[in-house]
C-alpha cells in the first residue's frame, strides 16, 4: 500500500498508528504508541490490551505526547521506556512508562506518574482488555484485594453491569493446558491499594472484556491535587505450555459457500437525522437512486419541526419506495399517551403510516448506571401499550434509540412488544482502526443478549454506523474539524474511505448470519452518508447499493477458513451473489470452494471509477477464478 493511498483507504491524512512487534521467547507483544496490544504466548492471545489513559470529568481521554526514552530488543527480551505528557483544559500530567519481557513469558508494564496540576478524572490508571473469542462463558479465578480467590466465568450473555468486583488478579487458561495470569496493582490518591473491576465492554461493541483500575461504585469524578505521585504495575505471567501445532499466524483464508439457501438477508435500510432531511431526496445525491426497504427516520414529538419532519420524511419514502421505521422521542414533562397520540394524528396529517414505531423517552437517551439512580419515566410496558393505541397498524419496537448498553441496562417488557430494537457504533472507547474492526467479534454476542432479553421477538437493529449520531455518555458528541480518528465523535472520515465499505460488509454479514429481521446501515445523508456534498459516490455506496438489492433475499451460508475477511451471500435471480471484504490493511489471499466472476473495489477503483454510481460499467470485463489476492480492504463483488 502507498502512503498516498491512507486518504482512499481511511477518508484522512492522518496516518494510521505505527504497530511494532516485539518478542522475548514464546512471548510477543504489539507495541501501538504507549499501548501494549496483543498479549501472545506460542502465537496464542492472551490478553488483548494493556494502556495507560487519563479520562477527564467527562470521560474524554486527551492523547499522551510520548518520546521514546529506549527500546531495546534482545535474544531473551526486550525492553521500551517512555515518557507521556497529556495536556488539555486543567490537565498537566506526566508519567513515564516502562515496558518490559522475558523469555519466561513474563511481561511487567510499569508507570510512575506526577501531576502538574490538579484536575478532576473519572479514570487515571491503567486497562486491561480481556479478548472474547474462545474466553466468554469460560472459569476465570480472581485473585481479591485482601488475598482470597474465587471461581466465576467470563460472562457468555453481555452483562449490563460490573462481572467482577475486587480484582487484584485473573487467571484463565488461554488453550488446553496453557494459562495466564494478570495481575493489577495501583496506588490513587484516595486508596494506597487500589483494586480493580471489570466491565463487559460487549455493551459498546468492544470486543473485550476490561478490567480498569478503581470502581465505579466509589464516588467519580474524584480529584488529583498538584503534585500528586501515582504508581500502577501490571504483570503477565504465563503457566503450562502451548498445545502443540499452536502458532497462531495468519494465512489465507478460504470460502466455501453453501449448497442450499438458508435464512434471509435483513430487510436492508438506511437512517435520517433531522437535520440532513433536505439533501437526502435531492438529486445531486447518489443514495436518492437506491431502493432500500425503510428509512429510519428520527423524530421528536412536539418539536417545533415536528409536522414538518413527518411530511418531509413521507415524501422521501415515498420517492424512494420504501417503508418508515419511526424512532419517536417522548420529551420529559407529558403523559406519554397524550405525546403518542398527538403524534399519531400529525402522521396521519402528513400522509405518514409507519410500518414500525420505537417509542423512546428522552430520558432514556443518557447512560444510567445498573444500580440507577433511574429518571422518572412513565412503565415501558404502559408507553408501548399506548403506542399501540396510536398507531393500530404499526409494529410496536421495544428498545432504545440510543446503544445496546442502554437497552441492556433498561430492558423492555418482552409481553408488551412486537419486536426489539437498538443500534451499535464503534467508537465509544476507542476510534483506531483496529479496535473500530473488532468490534465485528462483539455483534453476535450482542444478537445473542437481545433475543435472550426479548425470547421470540423479531431483532431490528440500527442505524448503526462508524459515527456516533448523539452521545449518551457526555454532553455532545466530540468535534472533529481535523478528519482524525477520534472516540465519540459524529463525523469520522473513514466513512468516505473504502474503511467503511469493508465495515459495513462485516456488519450485514454479522447480521445476516443472527437471523436479524431488519438492519438499518449508514444513512441516507449527513456525516455517515454514502455520497461527498458535490455527488461523488464514497466506496461504501456500492456495498449498500448492493446491500439494499439483496434485502429479504434467500441466504446462502459462507463457510470462512482463516481470518480477516468477511462474506455475505445470497440468491438472485437463479445465481448466487456474493460480497467479500477484506477487513485488514494489507493484502489477503483469498480461495473460493468454485469459479466466480466480478470487480474488485479497491484503491484504485475508489480513487476514480467508483466515485460514480454506476459503478462498474454495465458490460465491463472484470475478474473471474477461485484465487484473487484481496488488497487492502477491498470489497469483491462477484456471483457464479
Amino acid at each position: 500500500m502507498a502512503a498516498n493511498d491512507d486518504p482512499i483507504l481511511y477518508g484522512t491524512t492522518q496516518p494510521p498508528t505505527p504497530m511494532q512487534r516485539l518478542e522475548a521467547g514464546p512471548l510477543s507483544i504489539d507495541l501501538e504508541g504507549a499501548a501494549v496490544r496483543y498479549v501472545r504466548y506460542a502465537g496464542l492471545e492472551a490478553i488483548r490490551g494493556i494502556e495507560y489513559l487519563v479520562r477527564d470529568a467527562s470521560w474524554r481521554t486527551p492523547p499522551a505526547a510520548l518520546t521514546t526514552l529506549r527500546q531495546e530488543q534482545g535474544k531473551d527480551g526486550f525492553t521500551v521506556e517512555l515518557d507521556g505528557v497529556v495536556r488539555q483544559d486543567e490537565i498537566d500530567y506526566r508519567y513515564r512508562q516502562t515496558i518490559t519481557g522475558s523469555a519466561d513469558g513474563r511481561l511487567e508494564v510499569v508507570v510512575e506518574a506526577e501531576a502538574k496540576n490538579g484536575f478532576l478524572t473519572n479514570r487515571t490508571g491503567f486497562v486491561v482488555l480481556h479478548p472474547i473469542l474462545g474466553v466468554a462463558g469460560k472459569p476465570v479465578t480472581v485473585t481479591h484485594k485482601d488475598g482470597s480467590t474465587s471461581e466465576t466465568t467470563f460472562p457468555e450473555l453481555i452483562s449490563p453491569g460490573q462481572p467482577i468486583f475486587d480484582i487484584r488478579a485473573l487467571r484463565h487458561e488461554v488453550a488446553p493446558g496453557l494459562f495466564v495470569t494478570c495481575r493489577m496493582e495501583a496506588a490513587l490518591p484516595q486508596d494506597p491499594e487500589t483494586i480493580f473491576e471489570m466491565e463487559d465492554q460487549r455493551n459498546w461493541t468492544d470486543a473485550s472484556y476490561k478490567t480498569y483500575v478503581g470502581s465505579l461504585l466509589d464516588p467519580w469524578p474524584y480529584r488529583i491535587e498538584p503534585g500528586a505521585r501515582l504508581s500502577q504495575r501490571i504483570i503477565v505471567t504465563f503457566e503450562g505450555s502451548a498445545p502443540a501445532g499452536a502458532t497462531g499466524a495468519a494465512g489465507g483464508v478460504a470460502l466455501r459457500l453453501g449448497a442450499t439457501a438458508s435464512g434471509r438477508v435483513p430487510a436492508i435500510g438506511l437512517g435520517l437525522m433531522p437535520e440532513h432531511r433536505a439533501g437526502a431526496g435531492g438529486d445531486d445525491n447518489p443514495a436518492a437512486r437506491l431502493r432500500p426497504a425503510f428509512i429510519t427516520a428520527y423524530a421528536e414529538a412536539g418539536s417545533e419541526d415536528f409536522a414538518q419532519s413527518l411530511g418531509d420524511y413521507a415524501a422521501l419514502a415515498n420517492g424512494l419506495g420504501a417503508a418508515v421505521q419511526l424512532e419517536l422521542i417522548l420529551p420529559a414533562g407529558r403523559p406519554a399517551a397524550e405525546l403518542l397520540k398527538e403524534a399519531a394524528k400529525q402522521c396521519a396529517a402528513a400522509g405518514l403510516v409507519p410500518e414500525r414505531v420505537l417509542p423512546c423517552p428522552a430520558p432514556y437517551l443518557k447512560s444510567i448506571q445498573p444500580v440507577g439512580p433511574w429518571p422518572d419515566v412513565a412503565d415501558l410496558g404502559h408507553i408501548y401499550n399506548a403506542a399501540r393505541q396510536a398507531f393500530p397498524e404499526s409494529t410496536i419496537l421495544g428498545g432504545m434509540c440510543s446503544y445496546f448498553t442502554e437497552l441492556n441496562r433498561k430492558r423492555p417488557p418482552a409481553a408488551t412488544i412486537d419486536g426489539i430494537s437498538c443500534t451499535t457504533t464503534p467508537i465509544v472507547h476507542a476510534a483506531d482502526d483496529r479496535s473500530v474492526m473488532e468490534t465485528l467479534e462483539a455483534l453476535p454476542s450482542v444478537l445473542l443478549s437481545m433475543a435472550a432479553i426479548a425470547p421470540g421477538k423479531p431483532l431490528h437493529i440500527g442505524p448503526s454506523a462508524i459515527a456516533m449520531r448523539h452521545n449518551p455518555y457526555g454532553t455532545a458528541t466530540a468535534a472533529n474539524p481535523k478528519a482524525e480518528r477520534i472516540a465519540m465523535a459524529d463525523d469520522d472520515p473513514r466513512q468516505q474511505g473504502l474503511f467503511a465499505a469493508a465495515w459495513s460488509v462485516g456488519y450485514a454479514a454479522a447480521m445476516a448470519e443472527g437471523g436479524v429481521a431488519t438492519l438499518a446501515l449508514n444513512h441516507l445523508a449527513g456525516p455517515s452518508g454514502l455520497a461527498g456534498e458535490s455527488g461523488e459516490t464514497w466506496p461504501v455506496f456500492h456495498v449498500m447499493a448492493a446491500l439494499c438489492a439483496a434485502s429479504g433475499a434467500e441466504r446462502v451460508p459462507v463457510e470462512i477458513g482463516g481470518e480477516g475477511v468477511a462474506a455475505l451471500a445470497w440468491l438472485e435471480g437463479g445465481r448466487t451473489r456474493l460480497l467479500v471484504a477484506n477487513l485488514r490493511p494489507d493484502p489477503t489471499a483469498l480461495t473460493l470452494d468454485r469459479p466466480v466472476s466480478g470487480h474488485v473495489l479497491d484503491a484504485t477503483a475508489a480513487a476514480g471509477p467508483a466515485r460514480v454510481p454506476d459503478w462498474p460499467p454495465a458490460g465491463t470485463p472484470g475478474w473471474r477464478g477461485t484465487e484473487i489476492s484481496l488488497p487492502a480492504l477491498a470489497v469483491l463483488f462477484a456471483g457464479t
